[in-house]
């Protein structure tokens, strides 16, 4: 259908027109001629209409009135009795009057119909450099958006080097770390074709950086164990950040001063819910956690954000400290 609308709006040369129409004239002709003996009485049109018709589509609607004058005259000439001969008569004037009714018509439709598909050709193009516009000038805006954040954490991380006091320059190291991460994962997630996004790819790309980011990483050992966990375009930045407060949580405060400590992810998706696990296996939560009391912003961050994905987060200390995030997932088309 595609194929056939493209050499409907076509431009067709001169040339083109000239030979479609002659060989539509000769080889309309010579297969009246063939059936002739074949046909009962009354058929004088039955392979020019086709004619017209094919004619009026490939080559346009000149080339078209062309082949319909052609045909007709021969139709007049030596398939309307008197045969070989442009005499006339009441039938044949009718007959006549049927065949430029039925042709002109034709061409009328057809030459509509051309125009039609022009125009929409028109507007589909308008429309494709509108989007190409679009997309150029959201990808700048993206990418500025990123560069600003990697400048303001630079910024921070710079005047680090100005502060003395261990807690200020402990609160500035995760500043700076949030903002690479934010700005990382505005970089993956805002893709304007993007409907849904892998959760399970996205934390392998970008958890590595989370933990690399920390004084202790070499000492932090982080493996993954996920499914595919598809999430729309609204779900992903909150959920993101979740996975990634919980994660710096972890490496924060479960890190051993001697030692490795392994830090585990799990995702799976289950219908209509994503469930996902950090474990730990650091030094565990105090007796007395309670995490809607914590003074912790990166978890009370996360608290918020699993309240409005109406998902569940559970503390536990299971050999070390394992936190489960369970969220109801949008199965809509999206998905």
């Amino acid at each position: 259908m595609e194929q056939l609308r493209l050499w409907a709006v076509a431009e067709r040369s001169s040339a083109y027109q000239v030979v479609f129409a002659s060989l539509a004239i000769i080889i309309s002709i010579a297969l009246r001629s063939y059936l002739e003996p074949a046909l009962p009485p009354g058929f004088p049109y039955l392979t020019f209409f086709p004619a017209v018709i094919l004619t009026g589509y490939f080559a346009g609607t000149r080339a078209g009135i062309v082949v319909a004058v052609a045909c007709g005259l021969a139709a007049w000439y030596w398939f309307l009795v008197p045969e070989d001969s442009f005499a006339l008569s009441r039938p044949m004037l009718l007959a006549l009057g049927f065949y430029v009714f039925i042709s002109t018509t034709e061409l009328l439709l057809i030459h509509a119909m051309r125009y039609a598909l022009s125009k929409l050709e028109i507007e589909k193009e308008r429309s494709d450099t509108l989007a190409r516009a679009n997309k150029t000038m959201f990808h700048e805006l993206q990418h500025r958006v990123s560069n600003n954040l990697q400048v303001v954490a630079s910024l921070l991380k710079m005047q680090r080097r100005n502060v003395v006091d261990e807690g200020a320059r402990a609160a500035l190291d995760v500043a700076t770390a949030r903002l690479h991460v934010v700005a990382s994962i505005q970089r993956q997630l805002h893709n304007p074709k993007r409907q849904s996004t892998d959760m399970g790819q996205l934390m392998r790309d970008v958890l590595p950086e989370v933990v690399s980011s920390y004084a202790l990483s070499d000492r932090m050992i982080l493996d993954f164990d996920v499914e595919p966990v598809i999430v729309t375009g609204d779900q992903a930045t909150p959920l993101a950040l979740i996975i990634v407060e919980l994660v710096s949580n972890a490496v924060e405060h479960a890190t051993r001063d001697e030692g490795q400590t392994h830090l585990h992810l799990t995702m799976r998706s289950r219908g209509a819910e994503a469930i996902i696990i950090v474990q730990d296996d650091g030094k565990g939560l105090p007796p007395d956690f309670a995490p809607e009391k914590s003074r912790s912003l990166g978890l009370r961050v996360a608290l918020q954000f699993t309240e409005q994905l109406g998902g569940k987060l559970v503390f536990e200390n299971v050999n070390g400290t394992r936190v489960t995030l369970t969220i109801p997932l949008d199965l809509g088309d999206d998905r």
